[in-house]
């Protein structure tokens, strides 16, 4: 039973982001991408789509993994946590080598676009 707060908690999130890849929808992360950057190129918006994706398997992978009895609670919550950071930051980190000569917001205004659409969703 307490494991179903987070297999709660990481489906709705792999349902929200999922949900912006609907046709018709513009994918969640190209919307946190445009609030930096409104003329988004058409490149960086098929990046956004899948990237967007990517996190949504991502969630259903990590509520796979909180409902593994064999690992303590506090082991798979620092997995999903320590994930949730690596798939962050690291494509942070990746994302000017795949398009270089573009200009990226920082990490902290980065978080602060995340915020803001996610704030308007809420």
């Amino acid at each position: 039973m307490e494991r179903a707060l987070p297999v709660l908690v990481l489906s709705c999130l792999a349902a929200f982001f999922g949900r912006t890849l609907l046709v018709g929808q513009v994918p969640l992360i190209e919307r946190i991408a445009r609030i930096s950057d409104p003329a988004l190129p058409p490149a960086l918006s098929r990046y956004t789509r899948r990237l967007t994706g990517i996190w949504c398997a991502y969630f259903v992978i990590a509520a796979l993994v909180s409902l593994l009895d064999s690992l303590p609670l506090a082991w798979t919550t620092g997995l999903v946590w320590s994930g949730s950071m690596a798939l962050f930051v690291g494509e942070h980190r990746l994302r000017p080598h795949l398009f270089p000569g573009h200009a990226f917001p920082g990490l902290v205004q980065q978080l602060r676009d995340t915020w803001r659409v996610w704030h308007r969703r809420l």
